[in-house]
């Protein structure tokens, strides 16, 4: 009987610490200027995709009104362009990270905050000139920092749906590319010799809008 009361008053003084716990799964898009020359000869256009997160909030108790989170997230995005007036360009993009967030309650409904995310990231070239089609693609690293603001639409005790806007700064290691058609190991010509691309970096300022639920 003591033994079955001592696990019952272990559960009990558990169950706050469980109730306490928060989760958060975001989804949206966001739009990137790249500022690198390499990504410029590829496209004048800005990297646009979207974005999948999942985030877990940590009992740190650094101070009043301010939560702090774990992070996850995917993004994809991609662009168009041109080379030389006749090659069409289609560029696409894959990451994965995993950083922290800190959000400062300033509001019911409002709340300010900021994060830091680090990862790899995945950028895959396609070139295209009449029927050839040449190809290549890259793992790197990414690494984000961005500062958010989230508006409320419902904050319940324990269910809140919002929108996000963020606004920061990608940064990511260059891959080296050398575009060649399927199985073939020659690279594109340019003009009449055979050349790389080099290393394609596609980082920049972006901006992002999401929608977020606290569970």
């Amino acid at each position: 009987m003591r033994a079955h009361l001592a696990v019952l008053l272990v559960l009990a003084s558990a169950a706050p610490a469980l109730a306490d716990a928060h989760n958060e799964v975001s989804i949206g898009s966001y739009s990137r200027a790249m500022h690198a020359s390499s990504a410029n000869a590829v496209t004048s256009d800005s990297l646009g995709g979207g974005v999948l997160g999942y985030a877990r909030e940590l009992d740190l108790g650094l101070m009043p009104r301010l939560q702090t989170w774990a992070t996850a997230g995917l993004a994809w995005g991609g662009a168009d362009g041109t080379m030389f007036s006749t090659l069409t360009t289609e560029l696409d993009t894959l990451s994965l990270t995993v950083g922290g967030r800190a959000r400062y309650q300033v509001f019911r409904r409002l709340a300010a905050g900021a994060r830091v995310d680090i990862g790899t990231a995945r950028a895959a070239l396609t070139l295209r000139e009449g029927n050839r089609e040449l190809s290549d693609h890259g793992w790197g690293g990414t690494t984000t920092a961005a500062a958010s603001l989230d508006l409320l639409g419902f904050a319940g005790p324990d269910f809140k749906l919002g929108l996000r806007l963020e606004l920061g700064y990608t940064m990511t290691s260059a891959i080296e590319l050398a575009p060649a058609e399927a199985n073939d190991a020659s690279m594109i010509q340019l003009g009449m010799s055979q050349a790389s691309l080099g290393h394609l970096d596609v980082g920049g300022k972006f901006f992002a809008f999401t929608m977020l639920s606290q569970f």
